[in-house]
Formats: structure tokens, sequence, C-alpha cells
């Protein structure tokens, strides 16, 4: 008797504890799909000479799918960097995501040009792993002293729900042609 009435205490206690910590599980999910995605926007360095068309590679990653429209804004200055076109990577393609690029210029005085990529994610699978989005093409136009032309990027949203947003910078490494001929030598 002793020994069914210990196995019926032991079934008790994990009945009894069975919903708390499925609930604590159920509690645990819910917050998961609640918390907005975070969303990181990312940039390999590119290096190139005064004159040359270079490309900057630009991914994004999410920690959850983004149905919303989103803005991509990259700033920069136009007496060192013309923009010519956006490419499209061949992975968003596929997953019938739509990027359109439009030029803003800012009056001369303000050297600063905007680079607004307008992003309607598709019904393919792209993220939440992500990865290459798109190439822009830059001609350099100018070497500068430190040789970095850096293009400030940010993320505006269009959707009515939150984003949290991860950027990191963007640089384009602008040698005069002289040392981007020694760069290339040496390596």
């Amino acid at each position: 008797m002793k020994a069914s009435l210990g196995v019926l205490t032991c079934l008790f206690l994990l009945q009894a504890a069975g919903p708390v910590l499925h609930s604590e599980s159920l509690q645990e999910e819910s917050l998961d799909t609640t918390s907005p995605p975070t969303l990181t926007l990312a940039f390999e360095e590119t290096v190139g000479a005064v004159g040359q068309e270079v490309s900057l590679p630009i991914q994004l990653t999410s920690t959850q799918d983004i149905d919303d429209p989103f803005t991509i804004i990259l700033r920069f200055p136009p007496s060192k960097l013309e923009y010519k076109k956006l490419g499209v990577a061949s992975q968003p393609r596929r997953a019938g995501w739509k990027l359109e690029p439009e030029l803003r210029k800012a009056p001369p005085a303000f050297d600063m040009h905007f680079l607004e990529i307008s992003v309607e994610p598709g019904p393919g699978e792209f993220l939440p792993t992500g990865g290459l989005l798109a190439f822009a093409y830059f001609q350099i136009l100018e070497a500068v002293p430190e040789h970095a032309v850096e293009l400030a990027a940010s993320i505006k949203t269009s959707g009515e729900n939150t984003l949290e947003v991860n950027i990191e910078p963007a640089t384009i490494t602008a040698l005069p042609e002289a040392a981007f001929a020694c760069f290339f030598f040496m390596h």
C-alpha cells in the first residue's frame, strides 16, 4: 500500500506540475513571437581606384520573417562617389523580392546624395536566414586623404510592425590610381 500510495503521490505531483511547466513554455514561445524582428544590414568592404566602378555588396539577415516593406537608405558624398545602378542578388530575386532604387539629391552645398532602396519582401524564402541582398554600384570620383569614403546607412520602415535594426558601417576604400596598382602588385 505504501508503494502504491507513493506512486500515486508522484503521479499527482507530476500531473499538477505538468500544466505549470507547459504554460511556462507557452509563455516563452509567445514572448519570442511578440518581440519585434531584428533586421541586420551589413556591407562587405570594397576597394577601388579613382575612376573605377566598384560594387558594394549589401547583406541582410533577420531573426524572423518580414512581410512589411522597408527602405534602405545610403547617404554618400557625390563629390567622391557617383551612383550607377543596383543589382539584385539571385536568392532574393528567386524569392520574389522587389527592390527599387531611387537617387535623391541634396542641394550642392551639402555634398550629400541619398540612395533609397525600397524593399518589398516576396512570397519565397529569403529571411530569416538572408544573405546577399543586392549590389550597389558606384564610380569612385576622388580619393580622400584617409582613403575611406563612408556611406551612412539607415532603414526606414513603412509597415505597421516595428523592427529593431542593427546596421554595420559601409565603407568604400578609394585609392589613388598609383596606390591601387601597388596594392594589387603586392598581393
